[in-house]
């Protein structure tokens, strides 16, 4: 495979609250090796390793730094989202930390970079001389056209996270059905189509946004989830920052 994800939250004690096997202990120290030994082995095939983020570790940049420390360049973690009332579930209270701690990730990434060492956060990733094609800015996520989920039973949904919700089954690998309806549906859900994103000045690079997030906590896909863009938009500014940095550094 040309890209591989290597799901594991950061630090030990942080991946092992949220990750534990059926009989409660932590999976850290049965993965990271085995993480480590298939990343010496990729060569110049792509790989991430991908975090996430909770309530429980606002302090996500050093889950980042912790991961790049043990030998991992290529690092990517995600805010979680979940019903608010779950204990781990991340708030717009939650926001002026998270904030704070994106701009102490991007001091401490330049830091390193500085140093002439190299480590690549993938939500500080961006392109402002060329960027994806005008169908990737218009939208951004590609369910139910450039990808779908497949469960276990042979059915299919347009990601993953719609899996059990049955009114978006899209068909089965079984009987060959597949709701072409849908998939137009979801073709037409871009920028243009969520009066939010309209008017938002990071509408090109974040691109509407998890159509699954849109719908799970903002109502309809066609809907802004809030709580996604204000942390979206966060990172964006981060990104710039960055960016301008070594633009100047050219001059």
């Amino acid at each position: 495979m040309n890209n591989v994800v290597l799901s594991i939250d950061g630090r030990k004690a942080v991946n092992d609250r949220m990750r534990k096997r059926v009989d409660g202990s932590g999976t850290y120290d049965s993965i990271i090796g085995k993480f480590k030994k298939l990343v010496d082995t990729r060569g110049d095939k792509d790989y991430y390793v991908r975090g996430t983020y909770t309530k429980y570790n606002l302090d996500f940049a050093d889950d980042v730094l912790d991961l790049y420390q043990k030998g991992f360049e290529q690092i990517s973690v995600e805010p979680v989202m979940t019903n608010p009332t779950d204990p781990y579930a991340i708030t717009e209270g939650d926001l002026a930390v998270i904030f704070a701690e994106y701009e102490r990730l991007a001091a401490r990434l330049e830091e390193i970079r500085k140093q002439g060492k190299f480590v690549n956060f993938f939500h500080f990733m961006l392109d402002l001389d060329q960027g994806p094609c005008a169908i990737k800015r218009l939208r951004g996520c590609g369910c139910g056209n450039d990808y779908v989920a497949v469960t276990p039973e042979g059915d299919l949904y347009p990601c993953h996270q719609f899996v059990g919700l049955e009114q978006w089954k899209m068909g089965s690998l079984y009987d060959g059905s597949f709701d072409m309806e849908m998939k137009k549906m979801f073709a037409g859900t871009h920028v243009y189509s969520k009066p939010e994103c309209k008017k938002c000045w990071a509408k090109f690079y974040c691109s509407g946004g998890c159509n699954a997030n849109n719908y799970l906590y903002a109502g309809d896909v066609h809907n802004a989830h809030k709580l996604s863009c204000q942390i979206q938009k966060k990172r964006l500014e981060c990104a710039i920052l960055l960016r301008a940095i070594r633009m100047l550094e050219k001059e």
